[in-house]
């Protein structure tokens, strides 16, 4: 159950931080709701951190370390659309963060629920 919740919000937190990024101007509102999501993201990530660190140790403290640099990557770029500076450069940044937190996290949770290994 919490691995869904996991990736119910994965996939929310993509679409608004699209959407506070695209946006000319009341972002706002999609900027707070992601910083709500990020609270989802860690209580959920307690809970299945647990079990993913006894299948692989490593792989779980990279995906927490990623998970982290990922939210500090979103709240920069939030700044820079804040003081209307946002790059390129930190935009691909964070597309390229995103894939690799979630290249992480099916690893680490062994493809499921998409691959059930034998």
């Amino acid at each position: 159950m919490f691995l869904w919740i996991h990736l119910i919000f994965a996939v929310l937190l993509i679409a608004l931080v699209i959407t506070a990024l695209c946006k000319k101007n009341n972002f706002k509102p999609y900027m707070m709701a992601t910083r709500v999501s990020y609270l989802v993201f860690i209580v959920t990530g307690i809970v299945l951190f647990s079990k993913a660190f006894e299948r692989d140790a490593m792989f779980t403290i990279l995906k927490v370390l990623s998970a982290i640099f990922l939210i500090g990557l979103i709240e920069m770029a939030y700044a820079q659309k804040t003081k209307k500076s946002l790059t390129v450069g930190l935009v691909m940044s964070l597309i390229l963060v995103f894939a690799l937190v979630i290249v992480i996290g099916l690893i680490v949770a062994g493809g499921r629920p998409f691959i059930h290994f034998i």
